[in-house]
């Protein structure tokens, strides 16, 4: 926006809005300009209001939401004393023909039971998605799981663990009978495996993560593997929640793909023959399933990728995955998925809201609430409204070491950051974007968290125009030449940019509404979107004014390893507000700039907190830092706790109607989509 400037972006944000909303119904409908007859969030809920009203209490979701066996280590079938075992028509046949064994011969020793959200399924069907929902509903199996309030953790593809020695040796123990979707044995080798020739290859992991420099793996029989960590490493337990499958490999089937077992020239003329680089690509390229062909990569997923095309993904059930029902079914109980290519949101939420898939999620956003709502009926589907995990969806971070002094010393004064925060009316953001569903609020952990303090939520959160004002005047900060917006101390003009990339949370709806409200106060702050590529390279070379992204890494599983926003122990293309301070720490003073004093206390209390085995003590640790960022608003937060829809389809069941959905935690890995089912009666 050109200096001087002082029209009013409202006629943009609404623009966008129809853009989100109206134009998909005008699809849907074959209608002229709608905007008229845009349904309102109230008109649509109908008997479904208690359900829709999702602000959360300083508990976050009740437990109670959900089953209490979901929070607790899962029961086995000797427990649930099940000795008959049930699998799949789907696979009758390949039994009967001696394909493939028996089910009781392909489940573990003595598998899990997992209770279902609502009912006990059956087995069957084809389910639809769409190709960004396959990790919601392919779930990952890690050793280990969060609890669905993403709390706490408990076991999984491993039946426990254990510390010792202050927390430097962590011993992971495995379920007896576990296999790989080709039946081979999952074992402490491919934990040894991956530490070894994964890991610990230079060529394929060229700088390991910091925990794991110079540790050790040590197999103690097939089912138990200890690693050895030079310091404590309390956190391993969240990483192997969160996404433990990385920690394996399935040996048997990558030795064929790996130099240390495989003549290296073979492997060169192998890989060249099928388009890769290198033996390194070659390998990641089977290991992670990144080829246009499948290669065969065994999974102990519910699901197994069969097949690609350049517009599908074709998945069948995991004959050996390793859960059951309470009456002895063999899951997942759905047999096939059906993934659709799809890379634009609009485009995905116009065939959601037509109900052409059984499940959507990803890239849906808040604003179609409504368009979702009134197409339920027609189009057989129910719009769940699930909590995203972002502490705020959109933090913004003005650059705390920028290049320019005058600007520097602006952005480091408190008064100017608050005065920032409380110009902005975010009671109105929430009212215009969220449909009052969200929750004003700065950059802290959600309410389940142990982390948790209202008061870090709600900190320079009231709307004080006159407030920053004053802030404002006092700093020196005012019009010096009449032409309605505030200048530096030295007369210069502001000459600020908040430079950002659109991605999952409605930044461009919020950013307009803030470009108003600085206005409000006399700030010319000009907003630039810019591609996310080009934000990370400008991030980490500080060479932005103020950036902005979502904050995720908000609960007790990522926050405490992973405090992106509170702590510089990070640098990445979602931050700029700290490069200097962060490599500084991250190159043990080699590179950036020493932080000052307050920042140094950020960066003691997490390194104190990140091998402290006292969970009490890495509570008052992550408390003090949150208290740091309340204080202090190193970084200034909007709206947090958003609605977020997602599409089930009549025919699919036992998906729980409320849940928290984001990276922290794996979408839905902690409510157990393989438990999950189709009813065909409701599709007929």
């Amino acid at each position: 926006m050109n200096r001087g400037a002082k029209q009013s972006s409202l006629t943009g944000f609404i623009c966008r809005l129809i853009g989100t909303g109206v134009c998909l119904i005008i699809i849907a409908r074959g209608c002229g300009f709608w905007v008229g007859e845009l349904p309102k969030f109230e008109d649509v809920a109908g008997d479904q209001g208690e359900e829709l009203s999702t602000n959360l209490s300083d508990e976050g979701i009740p437990r109670s939401t959900w089953p209490a066996s979901w929070s607790e280590p899962p029961k086995t079938a000797s427990e649930f004393g099940i000795t008959k075992f049930k699998g799949s028509p789907f696979l009758d046949k390949l039994v009967a023909s001696g394909e493939l064994p028996s089910v009781e011969a392909r489940l573990p020793d003595d598998p899990i039971v997992i209770e279902p959200a609502h009912n006990i399924g059956k087995h069957g069907g084809r389910a639809r998605i769409f190709q960004k929902d396959v990790n919601s509903m392919v779930s990952l199996d890690p050793p280990l799981v969060m609890t669905p309030a993403l709390d706490g953790f408990l076991p999984n593809l491993a039946k426990g663990w254990q510390f010792d020695d202050g927390g430097k040796t962590f011993t992971l123990f495995l379920r007896r009978g576990a296999k790989w979707s080709d039946g081979h044995p999952h074992t402490a080798d491919d934990y040894l495996f991956w530490h070894r020739y994964v890991l610990m290859n230079e060529e394929l992991t060229t700088i390991p993560p910091q925990e794991w420099r110079d540790s050790t793996a040590e197999k103690i029989d097939d089912y138990a593997v200890r690693f050895k960590f030079q310091s404590p490493y309390p956190f391993i337990v969240n990483e192997l929640s969160h996404h433990g499958d990385n920690y394996s490999a399935a040996a048997h089937y990558l030795k064929a793909y790996h130099p240390d077992f495989t003549d290296r020239e073979k492997l060169k003329r192998q890989a060249s023959a099928e388009g890769y680089l290198n033996w390194m690509t070659f390998f990641n390229a089977v290991y992670w399933e990144r080829s246009t062909e499948v290669f065969g990569y065994p999974t102990m997923r519910a699901y197994v990728l069969k097949r690609k095309t350049p517009t599908m993904l074709f998945y069948e059930r995991n004959p050996y995955y390793i859960k059951i029902d309470p009456e002895g079914r063999q899951l997942p109980y759905i047999d096939q998925i059906d993934a659709e290519i799809v890379d634009n949101d609009e485009v995905i939420s116009a065939k959601a809201s037509t109900g052409q898939v059984d499940f959507a999620g990803n890239s849906l956003k808040t604003t179609t609430i409504p368009l979702f709502k009134s197409y339920e009926k027609r189009n057989g589907f129910k719009t769940y409204i699930w909590h995203r995990l972002h502490g705020v969806d959109v933090v913004i971070q003005p650059n705390l070491n920028h290049e320019d002094p005058e600007l520097r010393k602006l952005f480091q004064d408190y008064r100017f950051r608050k005065a920032l925060s409380i110009s902005i009316n975010r009671d109105e953001m929430n009212s215009i974007i969220y449909f009052n569903l969200g929750t004003p609020r700065q950059a802290t952990v959600i309410p389940s968290s142990k982390f948790y303090e209202k008061s870090f939520a709600t900190a320079s959160i009231q709307y004080d125009p006159k407030g920053a004002e004053k802030l404002l005047d006092e700093i020196g900060i005012v019009d010096q030449d009449g032409d309605g917006y505030r200048d530096r101390p030295s007369g210069a003009p502001i000459d600020i940019t908040l430079e950002w990339t659109a991605m999952e949370t409605p930044k461009e709806m919020t950013m307009d509404l803030v470009a108003d409200y600085w206005q409000s106060v006399g700030l010319d702050i000009r907003f630039k979107q810019i591609d996310g590529n080009i934000q990370g390279r400008r991030a980490r070379a500080n060479l932005m004014d103020m950036t902005l992204w979502h904050a995720d890494r908000t609960t007790d599983v990522l926050f405490p390893p992973q405090p992106y926003w509170f702590v510089p122990m990070h640098s990445n293309w979602e931050e700029c507000h700290w490069a200097l301070w962060s490599n500084w720490y991250r190159t043990n003073g080699e590179e950036g700039e020493k932080p000052p004093e307050k920042i140094m206390e950020l960066l003691n209390w997490w390194i104190e907190m990140r091998t402290s085995m006292d969970q009490e003590r890495r509570i008052v640790l992550g408390k003090n830092i949150l208290r740091s960022t309340a204080e202090n608003l190193w970084t200034i937060g909007t709206i947090g706790l958003a609605p977020h829809p997602l599409i089930v389809k009549n025919r699919l069941k036992n998906v729980t109607v409320k849940g928290y959905w984001g990276w922290d935690s794996r979408w839905t890995l902690p409510y157990h989509p393989w438990t999950w089912y189709l009813d065909e009666e409701e599709a007929k």
